[in-house]
């Protein structure tokens, strides 16, 4: 754990989320100052939750951390991958809870990625009817948008976050000096997310995207956060259509997620999708023409898969007929009508045809190469 402290680029980001309130603490060596942050739960005893892969990095030297400034802590380790996100798993921690007589009193403390954080949220979400929640996000997608939402999930039968609930953490401790241990396939998935919030309603992340690359990303992340913030604040349990804008890039990468197995990194998919949803979008006269070129230049530049292959459009279809955010068994979908703005589009508003058409140039057997 790093000692040293930069407070230069330091961020505090407060999300009211109905009754409960998110104070994310963004920047350099956040978790060097870790006991200051958690003060006002030393009476409690803090579960961490971590994978086999984050835990020797983070996990275990938070705990010790803590310890040594005397709270009380202890850590749960899970397997890692996306693969890990189910029942089998949330059911042994279930089960280390109450071995561990865990009360009502003690606090879930998510240490790790994305998949942490959504199982450990799910856990703090169910277990004796909710304990508090505390993210401590160790990658770029957990930081900018798993860490903000308030939603947790397992999958299941093969299918995304099918099971799950809603469970905003209290406190958000992101402390950037943790992206330096992300592979490059870690880093460049955050980077697809981090451009997705820029289409979908932060147009500076994705100018600044456009002219820089992927330079001083930090302050970019800090809008990332307000934007989502602002947005969970106003739709905190997703019934008002204000949090589908969230979705953007979402429903074609969970399809694609589902049918590599699980293989391909979250926010990979989401870049592509974010690609299918603006050729999409194009080819119904809803965004303009040279959208789709644009944001693929962009990605090109940051290293971000534009398209795949070996799927057929109508198993991706399929796909998302699973998806959580069908209404009435028909599909929608997020779609960009320029940077910063999108709409919301039914699967009776596409022609027929067109949406195979784009599904089979950019994800199909053939194409995509």
């Amino acid at each position: 754990m790093s000692q040293a402290i930069d407070t230069t680029h330091r961020i505090e980001v407060n999300v009211a989320t109905g009754a409960t309130r998110t104070e994310i603490l963004l920047g350099r060596g956040v978790l060097s100052n870790v006991a200051a942050h958690l003060g006002s739960y030393q009476s409690a005893r803090l579960m961490l939750v971590s994978d086999e892969n984050v835990a020797p990095l983070y996990g275990a030297p938070l705990r010790d951390s803590l310890r040594r400034e005397g709270f009380r802590a202890e850590l749960l380790i899970v397997p890692a991958g996306e693969e890990a996100k189910t029942l089998a798993t949330l059911e042994g921690l279930y089960r280390d809870l109450q071995a561990g007589e865990v009360d009502r009193c003690d606090v879930i403390v998510a240490v790790g990625g994305g998949v942490v954080g959504d199982v450990a949220g799910m856990l703090a979400g169910t277990y004796m009817r909710g304990l508090e929640f505390i993210q401590v996000p160790t990658t770029l997608v957990a930081i900018i948008t798993a860490s903000v939402g308030g939603k947790a999930g397992v999958n299941f039968m093969g299918h995304k976050n099918l099971l799950g609930c809603f469970k905003q953490p209290a406190l958000v401790l992101a402390d950037t000096d943790t992206l330096r241990s992300l592979s490059r396939g870690e880093f460049l998935s955050g980077l697809g997310e981090l451009l997705t919030v820029g289409v979908l309603g932060a147009p500076r992340i994705f100018l600044a995207l456009e002219a820089d690359g992927a330079h001083d990303l930090e302050p970019l992340m800090a809008e990332a956060i307000r934007c989502k913030g602002a947005i969970v604040e106003a739709d905190p349990f997703d019934r008002l259509g204000v949090r589908a804008r969230l979705n953007l890039g979402h429903t074609f990468g969970h399809a694609l997620e589902a049918l590599s197995g699980f293989s391909l990194p979250h926010g990979l998919a989401v870049a592509v999708g974010l690609h299918i949803a603006t050729r999409l979008a194009a080819a119904i006269g809803l965004c303009p023409p040279e959208l789709p070129e644009r944001i693929r230049r962009v990605m090109s530049t940051l290293a971000l898969p534009t398209s795949l292959s070996g799927y057929r459009a109508e198993d991706v279809i399929e796909a998302m007929r699973y998806d959580k955010k069908r209404t009435g068994g028909r599909l929608r979908w997020v779609l960009p009508k320029t940077v910063g703005e999108v709409a919301l589009v039914g699967e009776e508003e596409v022609p027929s045809g067109v949406l195979e058409e784009v599904l089979n140039k950019l994800v199909g057997q053939e194409q995509g190469r």
